[in-house]
């Protein structure tokens, strides 16, 4: 099967930039032509609905339209065309028959998998879980490549590279090269990624950078260091130029949140090339961890309202870590949809959960998906019926306590446990003020949308 899906794969993938070399030349004109087309040879009420909707949004959505136009005017055809094969074909198709086959041997089948491959970083923001670290205590990138190779055998085609810092380990563009057939999201600070990096990009068109940024230059400086704002917007205007495409991620803290809900911090990334981004919530689980930095559960309601706002009304794709995990169904952590392996080889249920009961230097990737303590997890999904409330760490934190207990499951580094012992009390308050918040929210304005009535 799989000889004959990378046959199949290959040809798809062909056929996809053919397809799109054809529209890029006069996209206004031949995109409603393709449309069109394909309304002729709909062979099924599922992909005539696709186009059909496509089709309307196109013509009355002006923000859909402006997507579509910046895929075809941002961004350099050659480059785009090759990550959207990726993307559309290898992870969005071909995912599919994998999945079935994944479940016939009762394996989950992640949707992507995380990688660190080191911890060592070139800045010390304020509560990162990367400290100081040394080159000794990176993954070997033999060990690299064997879990993306054991991945794409299970039907995983995207990959998703962090840290520390992902540039400082010299091998990464070596591995990604390695694997062109599958897609790499890397989150970086941007400050290591000069043009011989970007030189690299071009190479394998199959990387689309994630850059970290905290708001405006006053809140990224303040946590990443002084100059590190001016740094990463100059590599965006440096990526734009070279018309490769681009994301942002931020970590949104009581802090920050005024600066995170400006709709002008996103109608200028947008600007500036980016086409989607990452928030995350602060987490009390790095160095120096802390609650005080953990949004309000007010905060938290209204940033998922400014995340959908935004994404209705400008042309730019953000996406919140929890505010969208109605989307996905909840947690997808523990191999439902993906898993986090550390510097050490550590595989970890998410990339908030430091805790782990299997080294992937020891077991293959089906054995570490397979472990009890993922299987524990995956069979507590979702932990609530909001799906607001989709995380086992600061939602339902007593559950975080009972899986890791019944697993025997160790923290992978110093304090990593500090969630489950030392802010215990804290996070069962704060999953009760939560409920508060979001309950309403749930009930009133999204359940209709992701909950089918019998």
């Amino acid at each position: 099967m799989y000889r004959k899906t990378k046959i199949k794969m290959y040809i798809f993938n062909w056929l996809f930039k053919q397809v799109f070399s054809y529209i890029s030349k006069d996209y206004e004109h031949r995109l409603q032509r393709l449309l069109n087309f394909l309304k002729g040879i709909s062979f099924s009420n599922e992909l005539t609905g696709l186009v059909q909707n496509v089709e309307s949004n196109m013509q009355n959505n002006p923000v859909f339209k402006r997507f579509i136009n910046r895929l075809f005017t941002d961004y350099n055809p050659n480059y785009i065309k090759n990550v959207l094969s990726l993307l559309l074909i290898n992870v969005g198709f071909f995912n599919t028959p994998f999945t079935n086959l994944n479940a016939q041997n009762d394996l989950p089948s992640p949707f992507t998998i995380l990688i660190s491959p080191t911890m060592r970083c070139n800045l010390r923001c304020i509560g990162c879980y990367a400290g100081n670290y040394s080159k000794d205590n990176d993954l070997p990138s033999s060990v690299v490549n064997r879990i993306i190779t054991e991945g794409e055998d299970m039907g995983v085609y995207l990959y998703t590279i962090l840290g520390g810092e992902p540039f400082i380990y010299k091998e990464l563009m070596d591995i990604v090269n390695n694997h062109p057939r599958s897609a790499f999201q890397i989150f970086t600070n941007g400050i290591l990624v000069d043009e011989k990096i970007v030189k690299k990009f071009w190479k394998a068109k199959n990387v689309v950078p994630v850059l970290s940024i905290e708001g405006d230059e006053e809140e990224t400086d303040k946590r990443r260091g002084k100059g590190v704002y001016q740094k990463v917007t100059g590599l965006m205007n440096i990526l734009k130029n070279e018309g490769i495409p681009f994301g942002y991620s931020a970590v949104l803290t009581r802090k920050n949140f005024d600066s995170l809900t400006k709709p002008e911090f996103y109608t200028d990334l947008a600007d500036k090339g980016a086409f989607f981004g990452w928030t995350f919530l602060y987490m009390p689980v790095g160095r120096d961890d802390t609650t005080e930095l953990m949004p309000t559960a007010e905060q938290r309601g209204e940033y998922g309202k400014l995340t959908r706002h935004i994404r209705d009304n400008y042309p730019i794709f953000p996406m919140d870590f929890w505010n969208d995990a109605p989307y996905v169904g909840g947690c997808i952590a523990g191999g439902k949809k993906y898993i986090h392996i550390n510097h050490k080889g550590e595989v970890e249920p998410c990339i908030f959960v430091h805790f782990a009961v299997d080294n992937i230097k020891e077991k293959s990737l089906q054995e570490a998906l397979s472990s009890p303590f993922f299987r524990e997890i995956r069979s507590r999904q979702p932990f609530h019926e909001n799906l607001l409330l989709p995380c086992m760490i600061i939602d339902s934190p007593w559950i975080l306590r009972e899986v890791v207990a019944g697993a025997r499951a160790i923290p992978t580094h110093q304090g990593a446990d500090d969630v489950i012992t030392e802010f215990s009390n804290y996070l069962d308050k704060y999953a009760e003020d939560v409920r508060k918040v979001l309950n309403p929210i749930w009930e009133n304005e999204l359940k209709k949308n992701f909950v089918k009535k019998d």
